[in-house]
């Protein structure tokens, strides 16, 4: 089958371009009962350029003219499969990074996901970058995320785990074994408590979790008053403050033996969740040993790995001038949201990054884009919500 394409190749009438056969095969998802895929759209982003061709395909396979360069691809379309002995129609997605296409032809295999619309809980704001005080210097212990309920239904927090991932975007390595299909690579696991209707949340409402939930704004006008936050993250050190009428999260896992403060730079996935076992069972089973080589050393790591089915929404951060990759699966996100457009951007501070708002119902309530692309998703660098 093959690619129907129009009117983008206007540009190799300039011989000192050179163009590249591409033939691309998609890769229906594993797990799933598929009787046919139709209405495929292809997007290729050049990296350089940021020049968009979008293009369709009558099959998984196709094949397409394009200049040479390095690609970004998206893919979306329809799928049909068997459930329960029905078939059901779904909506399928698939995404693949830095793809370069070089010479006279080239070939690539992007695998295919069900995207799932289910409404549920999402990160509505993260706010890592810190603020400033008077004097224009760093204030840190005010960052926090907030969590909003994107359905029509009372959701429970109890058991809701936000994590981070422990790879960064801003540094590529080839981990062996490639575990990003199956699981996250996390080095903060902390969960909300309760009894699991202890914490309601109605629709079109939020939860603040914050690292200190005390008054910042003594410290610097540019802060919270973060007093009234539903949760905050806790390490029972000297190092940390505690808010005993502010519930702490519970740990399941930290790698630091100090504090947990989030990368303000913002180079580093986070994501919520829900635990498929028990603690201790996790920790147990759930270990990831792994290699990857650096400056020419063979290094072997100990991480912890999150199943990718236990995660409700995702969201890569960095800045755009250190961005190299993304650190979750595509399947939970596509794209990344920034505060910062370069390494130690001082603007990036009072900043945060937001999700957008899609539509709002007639009773007022707001539903949120969740596309899983968090390029589309997120407004970056944007006005905090708590300065509103």
């Amino acid at each position: 089958m093959l690619f129907i394409c129009a009117g983008f190749i206007a540009c190799t009438d300039d011989d000192k371009v050179k163009i590249t056969e591409f033939t691309l095969t998609l890769t229906e998802p594993e797990d799933l009962n598929v009787t046919s895929i139709s209405d495929l759209h292809v997007t290729f982003k050049n990296v350089n350029t940021g020049k968009l061709t979008t293009n369709t395909m009558t099959g998984t396979t196709g094949k397409l003219t394009l200049n040479e360069g390095l690609y970004n691809i998206t893919v979306e379309g329809k799928m049909n499969y068997i459930v329960d002995e029905k078939n059901v129609e779904g909506q399928v997605k698939g995404y693949k990074e830095s793809v370069n296409l070089v010479g006279t032809t080239s070939a690539d295999n992007i695998k295919l996901f069900l995207f799932n619309s289910k409404a549920d809980f999402v990160i509505e704001e993260v706010y890592f970058a810190g603020s400033t005080t008077l004097e224009g210097k760093q204030y840190s212990g005010d960052q926090y995320f907030k969590i909003y309920n994107n359905s029509d239904s009372v959701l429970y927090a109890d058991g809701l785990v936000i994590l981070e991932s422990e790879f960064t975007t801003s540094r590529q390595y080839d981990y062996t074994p490639d575990i990003m299909s199956q699981a996250m690579t996390v080095t903060h696991i902390y969960a909300v408590p309760g009894n699991g209707k202890e914490y309601p949340v109605q629709p079109g409402e939020s939860i603040l979790i914050c690292d200190k939930a005390i008054d910042h704004t003594i410290a610097t006008p540019n802060s919270f008053d973060l007093r009234n936050a539903n949760f905050e993250w806790y390490n029972d050190n000297d190092q940390d403050v505690d808010n005993p009428m502010v519930p702490n999260l519970d740990i399941i896992y930290s790698s630091t033996l100090t504090i947990w403060t989030l990368n303000n730079q913002g180079l580093k996935a986070y994501a919520i969740a829900r635990m498929g076992v028990d603690k201790q069972t996790y920790l147990k089973d759930y270990l990831y040993e792994c290699s990857y080589v650096n400056s020419g050393y063979t290094m072997t790591k100990n991480y912890y790995k999150f199943p990718n089915e236990w995660i409700i929404d995702a969201v890569n951060i960095s800045n755009k001038a250190q961005y190299v990759w993304n650190v979750v699966d595509p399947s939970l996100d596509m794209g990344f949201t920034y505060c910062g457009e370069v390494a130690s951007d001082k603007n990036r501070y009072n900043k945060s990054v937001r999700r957008k708002v899609l539509s709002t119902t007639p009773d007022g309530r707001k539903i949120l884009k969740d596309t899983n692309n968090s390029t589309e998703d997120f407004e970056a660098k944007a006005t905090p919500s708590l300065k509103q």
